[in-house]
């Protein structure tokens, strides 16, 4: 039970990891990683102080649990119990000096402190592949500029799409009035493109429900950790929508899928790599999200995809404030400009949104008591190396 709960929890399936890991716990009480795994579990799933539970007896039982001390840290810091969780990461890499997921969470920590060189310290230390982004952020706060261009020119050398460094570099570009080296996509904005599901089914309200009516069947959660969706559901990490669908799903997929073909020869001529090396290969994942009464979701980017995109099924009134509107921005959590390019969008039902998966965006809040419902995708970069890339 205790490995098949290990392998559940891989897998992302985790109603079928707490059924798996409880069952081995009632037969053997002290394994460490099971209590581990099953603090995934109970963090994954927002029942954050079973989680928190569930780590602690995982360290009693394993003093020298580096993994156990740095999961716990990020519970304390969901929590809001910031100081606890900077002691609980510096116990994990006291343990492991250059345990990269603790040096992450610390960095991000430590720059929610405003403590912007020892953030720094621990991102250049973080080896993570998301952690890149980090320094630039650091010393974006420290006023470093000169410092920020010369580390992206390096960067764009190193791997010029990372989605996390390109969306800092157009922030930056911006601000500064001056061009960086990373040429992934610098204008994320002019790269919005607005199509609606009646232009490709005839009867799209029917269609619509029909679609709603399949996405019931889906499991989705409450707030998902680590997730953006604050005041809704969204379906479980471990569903893609599009993997093998069938239905109106199915259609919905092929539906974008032939809006990307669009898409592509809109901007073909485009000279950024985000054109110039868009996948060639249809690789789609899919979610779904309904919001509630002052649902939302905060100002994110997809970092693993290349394109985003979202289906409005169900719309939420403006109320002339443009309440559950989509607004894009190069603003992002830890960097900041007033005067920086925003673009909002008031979607109507059917409609379908394209961007850059390098471009923060987020839902504004709604006060109406009604859903709002959508469906989102990345389509995900192609894993071997990129060819001159073109759909067919």
């Amino acid at each position: 039970s205790s490995n098949l709960g290990a392998m559940a929890v891989e897998a992302e399936e985790f109603e079928s990891a707490l059924r798996y890991l409880e069952k081995a716990l009632e037969n053997e009480p002290n394994l460490a990683g099971a209590h581990y795994n099953l603090g995934i579990t109970f963090q994954e799933l927002g029942r954050l102080d079973e989680a928190e539970a569930s780590y602690t007896k995982a360290i009693a039982l394993k003093p020298d649990f580096a993994e156990a001390y740095s999961t716990l840290g990020n519970t304390h810091k969901e929590l809001g119990r910031l100081d606890e969780a900077e002691a609980s990461y510096n116990q994990a890499i006291a343990l492991k000096p250059d345990y990269a997921d603790a040096l992450y969470n610390r960095s991000l920590l430590l720059f929610d402190k405003a403590e912007y060189e020892s953030s720094l310290r621990d991102a250049e230390a973080c080896i993570l592949k998301k952690a890149r982004v980090l320094p630039l952020v650091s010393l974006y706060a420290l006023g470093r500029i000169d410092e920020i261009y010369q580390r992206i020119e390096v960067q764009s050398k190193v791997d010029g799409e990372d989605i996390s460094i390109a969306a800092f570099a157009a922030f930056i570009s911006e601000v500064e009035k001056k061009p960086t080296e990373y040429n992934f996509c610098p204008h994320p904005i002019d790269f919005v493109h607005v199509s609606n599901l009646s232009s490709h089914v005839s009867e799209s309200g029917a269609y619509v429900a029909g679609v709603i009516e399949e996405l019931n069947k889906i499991e989705t959660i409450w707030e998902p950790s680590g997730k953006s969706t604050v005041g809704g559901f969204q379906s479980l990490v471990s569903v893609n929508l599009f993997e093998s669908p069938s239905g109106k799903i199915a259609e919905l997929k092929s539906i974008i899928i032939t809006e990307l073909k669009a898409y592509y020869l809109r901007f073909q001529n485009e000279p950024c790599s985000y054109i110039q090396r868009f996948p060639s290969k249809n690789i789609l994942r899919g979610w779904n999200v309904i919001l509630k009464h002052e649902g939302h979701q905060n100002a994110h980017i997809h970092p693993d995809g290349w394109l985003s995109g979202v289906i409005y099924l169900k719309v939420v009134p403006s109320l002339g404030k443009d309440e559950g509107a989509i607004e894009f921005s190069l603003n992002g959590r830890n960097y900041y400009d007033v005067n920086s390019t925003k673009l909002t969008l008031q979607p109507e039902a059917g409609d379908i949104v394209f961007f850059p998966s390098s471009l923060h965006h987020r839902t504004i809040p709604f006060t109406t008591y009604a859903d709002r419902i959508i469906v989102s995708f990345d389509l995900m970069p192609e894993t071997a190396k990129h060819q001159a890339a073109r759909l067919t």
